[in-house]
């Protein structure tokens, strides 16, 4: 978002789309056993509520997303100490739009990632794929209306750094609303095993 910004638009909106769902998905491949790919708060709240993933250990998990947020932002700080936003997720809708937005784009990356498992995906690259073009059409759709953050942690390091925290509350709950609305859809793996 910011080099789009700086380069006066030239990676364009489908270019920075595509660079978020590219980066999500190699994430996924290349530090998903590391990470147990989750690299984002909501979907670590969503999966402790649906039983996949332990509370004692979510502490250091959204502790280190939200971290790599800051220290992600602060580069980019030192990179761009101009620009304005720093990325900042910014909604150009009314604050209940952005909120419901989010709500439902996160809904739908947590069914995605939720049935790449419910399907038995065994293929880590595939299911990188799949999550990785949810982010794509996710932030292709609502990007331009609330910064499609689906992300606490991508929303939180460049508010903090950029001074920009008047929306910040909503990239806080909506997200993570939206990914336990999401948790349902892991009963459907017991149903397939029954």
């Amino acid at each position: 978002m910011v080099l789009n910004e700086v380069s006066g638009g030239n990676i364009t909106h489908i270019g920075v789309c595509l660079l978020w769902g590219f980066a999500v998905a190699l994430a996924i491949v290349s530090a998903g056993r590391l990470a147990e790919s989750h690299f984002n708060p909501a979907v670590t709240i969503a999966l402790i509520i649906a039983g996949k993933f332990s509370a004692k250990r979510s502490i250091e998990h959204i502790g280190a997303q939200i971290i790599g947020a800051l220290l992600a932002s602060i580069f980019l700080y030192l990179i761009f100490p101009k620009n304005a936003t720093l990325g900042s997720t910014l909604p150009t809708v009314s604050p209940l739009m952005a909120a419901l937005i989010e709500i439902v784009i996160s809904f739908v990356l947590m069914a995605s990632v939720a049935l790449t498992e419910v399907m038995n995906i065994k293929s880590r690259i595939l299911a990188a794929m799949t999550i990785g073009s949810a982010v794509f059409i996710l932030a292709y759709l609502a990007g331009p209306l609330t910064g499609a953050s689906m992300n606490p942690a991508r929303s939180i390091g460049p508010a903090i750094v950029s001074g920009h925290l008047e929306d910040l509350l909503l990239y806080l709950i909506a997200p993570i609303l939206g990914m336990i609305l999401a948790t349902p859809l892991y009963k459907l793996q017991r149903l397939r095993s029954n």
